[in-house]
């Protein structure tokens, strides 16, 4: 499953990259979150690895790609590999565009709920760009 999510942030981009260059502040759009545990040196760095922990299931991510406009990540779970591609470009001196871009690999038991889950997911990511948007816009 792959889609794509667009918010425009009411930041300059100097600003949002800021803000997302530090992942102290995923606490602030993830509520759901309880802990980070950085496995390498520099976090959000390409290459870079960590445990996410929220309340209810446990993700590794591993950085595949990071500049100032555009990262990768790729997030596993059993049976679940996210990969998420954030890209960000100024739409003027005051507002930047997030482009979203979300796949989804399903396998083993979570390929037999695909239907279910597929909405859910895609639910899920919306709730998490629309609270970024609100951290963001808010700073």
């Amino acid at each position: 499953m792959r889609f794509t999510k667009e918010v425009v942030l009411d930041q300059p981009i100097e600003r949002v990259r800021v803000l997302t260059s530090d992942p102290a502040h995923l606490h602030e759009w993830q509520p759901d979150l309880v802990g980070i545990t950085h496995h390498t040196a520099t976090p959000g760095a390409a290459g870079s690895t960590a445990t996410l922990r929220y309340r209810k299931f446990t993700l590794e991510e591993t950085v595949l790609s990071a500049t100032a406009d555009e990262r990768v990540s790729r997030y596993r779970t059993p049976g679940m590999i996210h990969t998420i591609t954030n890209r960000y470009s100024a739409v003027d001196d005051r507002h930047t565009l997030l482009v979203c871009d979300n796949e989804f690999e399903l396998s083993g038991i979570m390929k037999l709920g695909r239907g279910v889950l597929e909405k859910s997911l895609r639910e899920q990511v919306e709730r998490n760009v629309d609270n970024f948007k609100a951290f963001i816009d808010a700073c």
